[in-house]
């Protein structure tokens, strides 16, 4: 009897330790353990099903691909092309501004959430006033090909996306001294801004001789106006991706037309600003 009682006590004693030891084992595992941090929103970029702890969710973006063409042939900065007479010219550079990007879904109208603080002309001159704008401002040159415009978290399927050659009026009375050194309304190499902003510059030698100087095409809101670049068709916002869309530009259909053998600036701009419609064209 005596002898079973010790054998009671001697298993008590070790479902003791034993409990006790699993009781150490675990809360040294539960005092280790770190929550890990992720997205937890599906509609997010960096969604992570796995994380433990919701933090740092980044949104999609409008995500814009600019190809740029002559013809059939990818446009080369400073290279001789064929004008429509049979006539040998030269493109040094083309560049323009677009903005007030447009989504439409089912009759709604998107936009991208992101706004930027800038400050701008008032009534006169002197008077500078700071003012919240859409931040969806574009300064395309040849490179780089793609551009992030800014946050749209909408999905799905839009039947129509639009953008503005140029600037609104209001953006036009920025002041590119004050804006922010990385922001494409700030004081540019190519001397965007003279009193008013050039919505489109181009560049161009009238023919192949060394001596002939370039010309420098500006564009501005007297020439251009308020032109939109429209494309209409089925665009999906895959949920939880960038939307990516394509802007394509035939820059043979800008310079359809001109007679580069007269030296005429104001009749190569009017003939280009009459090729605008048919310059771009839209697609996914």
């Amino acid at each position: 009897m005596k002898k079973h009682h010790q054998r009671l006590r001697l298993s008590s004693f070790v479902f003791l330790q034993l409990g006790m030891a699993i009781f150490l084992f675990v809360l040294i595992l539960s005092s280790c353990f770190e929550p890990r941090e992720g997205c937890l929103d599906i509609a997010a970029v960096n969604f992570n099903a796995s994380a433990d702890k919701d933090c740092c969710c980044r949104y999609p973006s409008l995500v814009l691909s600019v190809e740029q063409m002559y013809d059939t042939l990818l446009f080369r900065q400073d290279s001789v092309y064929v004008g429509t007479n049979g006539e040998l010219f030269r493109i040094k550079k083309i560049l323009f501004y677009l903005s007030d990007f447009q989504l439409i879904k089912a009759g709604e109208l998107y936009q991208v959430s992101d706004t930027v603080h800038l400050q701008s002309y008032g009534s006169t001159l002197q008077d500078t006033i700071e003012e919240t704008f859409r931040d969806d401002v574009l300064l395309v040159r040849r490179t780089p090909v793609d551009y992030t415009i800014g946050s749209l978290r909408e999905d799905g399927y839009f039947e129509t996306f639009k953008c503005r050659l140029g600037l609104s009026e209001d953006l036009g009375k920025v002041i590119p001294d004050l804006a922010p050194d990385n922001h494409p309304l700030s004081i540019q190499s190519e001397d965007l801004y003279q009193n008013q902003y050039a919505f489109m510059e181009v560049i161009v030698v009238r023919d192949t001789s060394v001596s002939t100087l370039a010309d420098t095409l500006r564009f501005d809101r007297s020439d251009i106006g308020d032109f939109y670049i429209e494309g209409n068709g089925s665009f999906l916002h895959n949920t939880g991706y960038d939307f990516p869309m394509t802007l394509n530009a035939d820059w043979s259909k800008l310079f359809d037309g001109i007679n580069w053998s007269t030296h005429d600036i104001n009749a190569w701009k009017s003939t280009i600003v009459a090729n605008l419609p048919s310059v771009f064209t839209v697609s996914q």
